[in-house]
């Protein structure tokens, strides 16, 4: 698999905005990991290196006016070691989108159903092991 144009930091932290009816129990279900069928095999995600939990949620909450519980994270290296890449995908100025620097996505494209959901479990549980890094 090629990682070309992908990021390379292992570090760098993925925030995730999880909707509420995808949380269980305080913790995020896998569904909040994985994209739907509407995401085309991508999932979005804002990186650390370039916004911060904060103000992930406010642009999510308040700029684009979607619901969220909460930001948690992934790693780059927690969707490496699933074989997932993760690209950036800065939305910056198109008049009908909301600019987002920060934006980026990890890619499911290639993989079936059920590795799709294998996937979406493991970054869930290391998103919760991490623990909610902003709630509004």
């Amino acid at each position: 698999m090629s990682t070309e144009g992908g990021l390379t930091d292992p570090k760098e932290l993925l925030f995730r905005q999880v909707h509420p009816g995808f949380l269980r129990d305080g913790r995020p279900s896998s569904q909040a990991f994985k994209p739907t069928r509407k995401d085309q095999g991508k999932l979005s995600v804002s990186r650390s290196s370039i916004t911060t939990p904060q103000d992930a949620f406010a642009h999510h909450t308040v700029r684009l006016g979607f619901p969220s519980a909460g930001t948690w994270a992934v790693s780059v290296e927690e969707c490496s070691q699933q074989d997932l890449l993760v690209y950036p995908d800065p939305i910056l100025s198109p008049p009908e989108e909301i600019p987002d620097p920060s934006h980026a996505f990890v890619e499911f494209s290639g993989f079936s159903c059920s590795q799709v959901d294998v996937k979406g479990v493991r970054l869930a549980r290391a998103a919760h092991e991490r623990g909610c890094l902003f709630q509004g």
